[in-house]
């Protein structure tokens, strides 16, 4: 890795609902974890664990990190996401005063913010 930057091989992280707030708090780089399989209750209690109170700052850097939450699939794997997952994760950030910002990318200036992304190539929905 370099530049904070995860390999585009790397799959998404899948750990256990009771586990991916401590590793979504513990990240010092960036991460994705995949929702699959959570309801959107678990979702939105998932995200005020996670994003409730400020990232501790990371030690020796300076640099943002970007938590890539995948929250729906193509049709290949859509049965396996909440379908109000993308939902519940912008309604819990939001009352986590995250603000949703369609230009948001890794950098100072847009810290606390998310947005939607459909990747096609993985044909994937993150936030």
């Amino acid at each position: 890795k370099t530049n904070n930057q995860q390999p585009k091989n790397e799959k998404p992280k899948m750990v256990g609902t009771h586990g991916v707030a401590a590793a979504i708090r513990s990240s010092t780089s960036n991460e994705t974890f995949d929702l699959a399989g959570m309801s959107e209750d678990a979702i939105s209690r998932l995200i005020d664990t996670s994003f409730h109170e400020p990232f501790p700052p990371i030690p020796n850097n300076d640099e943002m990190i970007k938590i890539t939450l995948v929250v729906g699939a193509g049709k290949q794997a859509r049965q396996k996401y909440d379908a109000n997952a993308s939902r519940a994760v912008k309604s819990a950030l939001l009352a986590c005063n995250y603000k949703e910002d369609a230009g948001a990318s890794c950098v100072l200036e847009c810290g606390g913010s998310f947005k939607s992304q459909h990747d096609t190539g993985k044909n994937l929905y993150t936030v």
